[in-house]
């Protein structure tokens, strides 16, 4: 088992989903995600951020065993967030990612103590 305690996911927006090969990955690797916190990033070329990926991919993430955080991270219009070195020119996202990121150890922290410590009755 993985000693990772949480998963952020960063995926492009695909015909109004999740791509098809991001599943896929992710299936291969069930056994990790039991009980494990995770956040997602959405990105996009149009004006939504990767929104409906994101929407999407909450139940997918249901199934897999992971447990997603409360915020998420979206980046639309994405050739206008970053300059071509990848340095962000809006600084508006810092405060969105520092809410994502503190949310994800606070989950990540919990569910440890919570696989560590309590026993799941089958």
């Amino acid at each position: 088992m993985t000693m990772a305690d949480a998963l952020v996911i960063v995926t492009p927006e695909y015909n109004h989903s999740f791509p098809g090969l991001l599943k896929h990955v992710l299936d291969s690797c069930l056994k990790e995600y039991i009980h494990k916190a995770a956040g997602i990033v959405g990105v996009s070329a149009g004006p939504f951020g990767g929104v409906r990926a994101i929407q999407d991919f909450l139940p997918v993430m249901r199934e897999l065993g992971l447990v997603n955080i409360f915020w998420d991270v979206n980046f639309g219009n994405v050739a206008s967030v970053f300059d071509e070195s990848g340095n962000l020119l809006d600084q508006a996202f810092i405060k969105r990612a520092d809410k994502f990121l503190d949310d994800l150890v606070w989950m990540a922290k919990t569910l440890r103590y919570g696989r560590d410590n309590i026993a799941l009755d089958s």
